[in-house]
Order: structure tokens, then sequence, then C-alpha cells
């Protein structure tokens, strides 16, 4: 039985690796097509830091009744940061070299 759970476990892990690849580099092309501005970029940074201490302690609770599907997740959580750090720009780069070049033509 342990060697049937192992087996779905790698398979999940697996999946999950490839998904949370695609759907970062989905999410990334989105993102490029639609940049934010940097009044954008500020706000959305300063909305993450306000909730992340909140999310951090919810965190802890769901990670002891989540156990079982951790490999999977961590794979998910390994292909997602993959693709984020493997790009050549980031949407907020791109959003701001829009804004200084309409800031610029302006003047």
């Amino acid at each position: 039985m342990r060697t049937i759970c192992d087996g779905v476990q790698v398979a999940a892990s697996c999946a999950a690796l490839a998904w949370g690849w695609v759907k970062q580099r989905r999410g990334h092309h989105e993102g490029l097509l639609n940049p934010p501005t940097p009044e954008q970029t500020l706000r959305a940074k300063r909305d993450h830091n306000s909730r992340a201490p909140g999310r951090a302690a919810a965190g802890r609770g769901l990670a002891l009744l989540a156990a079982p599907v951790m490999p999977a997740f961590a794979a998910y959580l390994v292909g997602w940061l993959t693709a984020w750090l493997t790009v050549r720009e980031y949407p907020s780069e791109v959003g701001a070299r829009r804004w200084m070049q309409e800031k610029s033509s302006r003047t």
C-alpha cells in the first residue's frame, strides 16, 4: 500500500510541477499584454505587505492538515517559482517603461 501511495504522490508532484510552470507563464503573458503602471505596482505591493502576516498565521494551521499533499504543493511552487525566475522582463518593468515613454513624449 505504501508503494501505491508513493507512486500517486510522485505522479501528483510531476503534474503539479508542470501546472505551476504553465500557470505562471500564462499569468506572466497576460501581465505583459496589460502591464501595470508604477502606481498600480506600488499599491499592489502595499496591499500584499498588509495581508502577508495574516496569511502566514493561517498557513501554519493549514500546513498540518495538508501534510499528505505537501509534496505536490511543493512541486507546484517549484514550477511556479522556476517560471517566475526565468523570464526576461516582468510586467512591472514593461509598465514602468511605457509610463516613462508616455511621460517623456508629453514634455
